[in-house]
């Protein structure tokens, strides 16, 4: 396999050429990227390099010097020059220093950079590097090695030790302080997912920054996150003011280059045989986002808990009965509630958790209720991976809400198709003036009492005595604001022969006296 080295001082530029094709599918590995010509040289004095994309114009070492050094070194490397100046004069220093293609690079095509890149004939591998440089090459392969088996033994064994599993990634920790803690990128999650394209432009512009800085490793991605360490010596033992500047400088690297959010979890400062742990906390600290938005998070100060099993069940049971009875405002708020309360915090994946039980209770009531078909309910509803895809409070509780209210709006819609009930509500309409029993109200619908109390409970959400009770009063309020009647009077009218207990009533109903009632209409 070729591999690549590509310069360049503008980091877009960097980042686009190594995510514009796949390279390792098509024989070719980019094994170092650079934004200035010394750093470039430098790496190639310890590692072997078959083709070269390069600027012409950086900083200090240009294009050309940085060719005439190379070509010192291994004068069997080819070089691309990847500029945005098309004037002649170049295209000649170009020849002259033998370079073997330019392409404009805000012009380039992926087709035309594989045409240009399959067309160069490239020396037997090390053939100009010497024992060194190849040594050099397999010490780098062992390293990237190492690091994909830290992500791997870190996710299945999180309390286990590493010595003797990472000896190279280890020792060169070591070189770099006393201990570490775990650090985890991420983008801030939005409704629609980000692509792989925007993932690995993410990657590649955190590998870089992590190169650049010192006492930073990274390790590469796995699970959509993004996994490094920062090593800490005695001077900085938490080293919380050094990973701000960092978080802030990748922040603002995402933001110009790529327009994404960072989201950064510090797991606790540990020796460097016991990462696996520090990176548990680190993940745990990036879920943060999920209430908080984006930023860095320490794993020290991420409180985020499971629910135990009989806060679980104590839910469970309060949803259903909130959801049997049609209390679906109700059941909102309390959801919101428990959400805003930041000292008792649950993990996101405990949101998913709830989310689709909720959901769960709301399709069985449909179905079961309602007899409604489980494939248009999914069409109305959608699906229960909703809620474990929110990413934030804000979408969750958005997807609550219009889960929430199309299911009231269904019940509703439902109710006023049932025969039975608006013959009961005509009932009670044409006849509150009147005293009426709910044995009337069952023998009008054809219904035994104990049936018809339990079916008007479930279909509307309140007890027949309180439907009743709720239809009076909405009438003697009409009263009072359209008539000089008396409170005798009006109770009478609405079917209460003793005044003093509609009173009682008026003011349990409406949180108000009758006489506070008059004064403020």
């Amino acid at each position: 396999m070729r591999k690549v080295m590509i310069v360049d001082d503008e980091a877009l530029v960097r980042i686009g050429l190594q995510s514009i094709i796949e390279w390792e599918s098509r024989g070719y590995r980019i094994a170092g990227v650079f934004k200035s010509g010394e750093e470039a040289l430098r790496a190639a004095e310890e590692e072997a390099f078959d083709i070269v994309l390069t600027d012409i114009r950086m900083p200090g070492m240009d294009g050309f010097a940085l060719i005439r050094e190379l070509k010192r070194l291994d004068p069997g490397l080819r070089f691309i020059i990847l500029s945005s100046y098309s004037d002649f004069e170049y295209t000649r220093q170009a020849i002259q220093a033998g370079v073997n293609d330019y392409i404009s690079k805000y012009e380039m095509e992926p087709e035309e950079l594989l045409r240009v890149l399959d067309a160069l004939t490239v020396g037997e591998e090390g053939s100009s590097g010497g024992e060194r440089v190849l040594d050099r090459g397999a010490e780098a392969n062992s390293l990237t090695d190492e690091k994909t088996g830290l992500l791997s033994r870190t996710k299945e064994q999180p309390d286990g030790l590493l010595s003797g599993h990472c000896p190279s990634l280890l020792k060169r920790l070591e070189a770099l302080g006393r201990s570490a803690r775990w650090l985890v990128l991420m983008p801030l999650p939005r409704e629609s997912d980000y692509s792989q394209t925007e993932r690995k432009a993410m990657a590649l512009q955190t590998e870089e920054i992590f190169s650049r800085l010192d006492g930073l490793e990274y390790f590469g991605e796995q699970d959509g996150m993004l996994h490094g360490a920062c090593a800490l010596d005695a001077s900085d033992p938490d080293g919380e003011v050094r990973l701000r500047q960092i978080a802030e400088e990748l922040t603002a690297a995402w933001a110009k280059n790529l327009n994404v959010a960072l989201v950064a979890g510090a797991g606790a400062s540990l020796p460097f045989e016991r990462l696996g742990q520090s990176r548990t906390d680190a993940e745990r600290a990036v879920r943060m986002c999920f209430y908080e938005g984006a930023g860095i998070y320490f794993g020290e100060s991420a409180v985020l808990r499971e629910m135990g099993e009989q806060e679980w069940l104590d839910l469970y049971r309060q949803t259903k009965n909130k959801i049997e009875f049609l209390h679906f405002e109700e059941l909102g708020d309390e959801i919101r509630r428990r959400m805003a309360d930041s000292a008792e915090r649950l993990l996101p994946s405990e949101w998913g958790r709830i989310g689709e039980m909720i959901a769960t209770h709301l399709m069985n009531l449909m179905i079961e209720r309602y007899e409604l078909d489980p494939e248009s309910l999914r069409g109305r509803f959608g699906t229960n991976e909703a809620f474990r895809k929110a990413g934030t409070k804000a979408e969750f509780v958005r997807i609550l809400e219009e889960m929430l209210a199309r299911a009231k709006e269904a019940a509703s819609s439902l109710q006023a198709s049932r025969g039975w009930l608006a013959k009961a509500k005509a009932f009670v309409e044409s006849r509150y003036a009147e005293p009426i029993r709910l044995e009337d109200a069952a023998e009008r619908v054809g219904f035994s009492p104990s049936h018809f109390s339990q079916r008007f409970r479930q279909e509307t959400g309140e007890a027949f005595s309180d439907y009743l009770t709720r239809i009076r009063i909405r009438e003697a309020i009409r009263l009072y604001h359209e008539t000089e009647l008396s409170t005798e009077e009006i109770a009478a009218r609405v079917g209460y022969l003793n005044p003093n207990y509609f009173i009682k009533v008026f003011k349990r109903t409406t949180g108000q006296t009758v006489k506070q009632f008059k004064q403020r209409r």
